[in-house]
């Protein structure tokens, strides 16, 4: 009862494949040649916004009017510190209210150099009264 050995079926059978209702493929050929230039492709990612100016003098006016202010006790230094912070940031606003830059920067650098301005007039005046009292012994 044994049937003789048949090499045309397989050893595994494989289920049949399932049919399904979408298109027959379509084959591919390749792109028909283009008369000009290819388009350049496209970049993944997000886009790069564009920077907004920068304010350098302004934030040079922020920087030296925050080093006159820390050292408005030493006597000609932080005076001379504080003016120019106060110039360079009243430039700073100027240009960066031009240029559409901001001008954060240069309102504080404005403002720390008018405070650094009024301790060291008391340090120049208590400096300038010590050094009249002891020209006069």
């Amino acid at each position: 009862m044994s049937e003789p050995y048949d090499s045309s079926y397989s050893q595994n059978p494989q289920p049949p494949a399932p049919q399904s209702y979408a298109p027959a493929p379509q084959s591919y050929a390749a792109p028909a040649p283009q008369a000009y230039a290819a388009p350049a492709p496209q970049a993944y990612g997000y886009a790069v916004a564009p920077q907004a100016p920068s304010n350098g003098i302004g934030i040079a006016g922020f920087v030296c009017g925050l080093v006159g202010l820390v050292l408005c006790w030493v006597p000609w230094l932080g005076l001379l510190l504080a003016l120019v912070g106060i110039a360079l940031s009243a430039v700073g606003i100027s240009q960066g209210k031009k240029k559409g830059a901001s001008i954060g920067l240069a309102i504080a650098g404005l403002v720390c150099g008018i405070i650094a301005v009024i301790p060291q007039i008391f340090v120049l005046v208590a400096l300038f009264s010590v050094a009249s009292q002891l020209s006069t012994y």
